[in-house]
């Protein structure tokens, strides 16, 4: 980190996915307008560093003052010229670089999910905040929820750097070679933890009402979490693979036909969703905000959560010619309002008003 009034300091709790891509795509998008960038993660490493990153090994995250104090003393004591901008992810993120007392011209602390402001004591601290410190949510329902707190809440989304996932990813029998995939099936593809926010068994259930008519469909889980067990049991008998938690699934999607993503109303974002469109699969989404913020007209929704509707989306997902359609809608989108140009373009409006 040097001393140029051009720096940007991006604070985050944790690298648990999707966060090490979350940073490292607005450190691109930064960079791009000509930020020397650096990023401070509280807690120890998951697995793999993110690159240039520090990590404070702080294990108790909601001691406040002593992260503020770690952080310091991690910046050097905050010397030099002010940030241009903190960008801190999540409230955690914020409130342990305003402990830090190092300075910033400007705060901006993102919401990942909903209910930010949920608990009347973080209201109150909101009201006594400095000038210059700002919120930003990472989709359209999330800034429409801050926006009752808070004045002029910034949209800023998850992004994906194309360029790189494009290099990395894999062609599609290479991705089913990887994944143990046979070649001849109709491959569906459930991203993401097993827990009840991303309500797997309604995927699983409406795969079950699909593959009656799809005799050649096969259903396969990339993840792991809570309710694994009793996926596997009402699995028996299904053509349904569980893959377990596969590092860098965004690399591997080509092998699906299409993803099903079942989230509940609380989902605010879906990186699954975004990764699916940058790769060309066609994606089938829910009610849920998240996903249909991201997807826009690029998606097949079904309206309610029941199988019989699941199945239906999938059904209008796969007629021939429209997966090809969907596929390139979905590229399309993800590089008009979620490439790297377009986070820096959201990041330039912001820092610039």
């Amino acid at each position: 980190m040097t001393d140029s009034p051009l720096r940007v300091l991006q604070v985050c709790p944790n690298d648990h996915p999707p966060f090490a891509d979350v940073v490292a795509y607005h450190a691109r998008a930064l960079e791009r307008l000509g930020f020397d960038v650096g990023t401070v993660f509280f807690a120890p490493p998951t697995s793999e560093l993110v690159p240039d990153a520090t990590y404070l090994q702080q294990a108790d995250l909601r001691a406040t003052r002593a992260l503020g104090a770690t952080l310091r003393r991690a910046l050097d004591g905050g010397q030099g010229e002010p940030y241009a901008l903190a960008l801190c992810h999540r409230y955690r993120g914020m409130r342990g670089f305003m402990a830090s007392g190092v300075p910033a011209r400007r705060t901006l602390c993102v919401a990942h999910e909903f209910g930010l402001f949920r608990r009347a004591r973080r209201r109150l601290r909101q009201r006594l905040l400095p000038s210059g410190a700002d919120f930003a949510g990472v989709s359209g329902a999330v800034v429409e929820e801050l926006a009752a707190t808070v004045a002029v809440p910034t949209l800023l989304p998850n992004g994906i750097d194309l360029e790189r996932e494009d290099y990395l990813r894999l062609d599609r029998d290479a991705a089913r070679a990887q994944l143990g995939l046979a070649g001849e099936h109709l491959h569906v593809g459930v991203v993401g933890r097993l827990h009840p926010k991303k309500q797997p068994q309604l995927a699983l259930e409406g795969f079950r009402a699909f593959a009656a008519g799809q005799p050649n469909a096969q259903l396969t889980f990339l993840g792991e979490g809570e309710l694994a067990a009793v996926l596997q049991q009402s699995a028996e008998g299904l053509p349904v693979r569980f893959g377990g938690f596969v590092a860098h699934a965004s690399r591997y999607l080509r092998a699906f036909d299409v993803v099903l993503i079942t989230s509940t109303e609380a989902e605010a974002f879906n990186m699954a969703a975004l990764e699916a469109m940058a790769a060309g699969v066609p994606v089938v989404a829910g009610p849920a905000p998240g996903p249909r913020f991201v997807l826009g007209d690029a998606g097949v929704f079904f309206g309610r959560p029941d199988p019989a509707a699941v199945a239906d989306a999938l059904v209008r997902a796969c007629v021939p010619g429209a997966a090809e359609r969907l596929g390139q809608r979905g590229l399309e989108r993800a590089q008009r309002e979620f490439s790297v140009a377009a986070g820096a373009r959201r990041l330039s409006a912001y820092i610039d008003r």
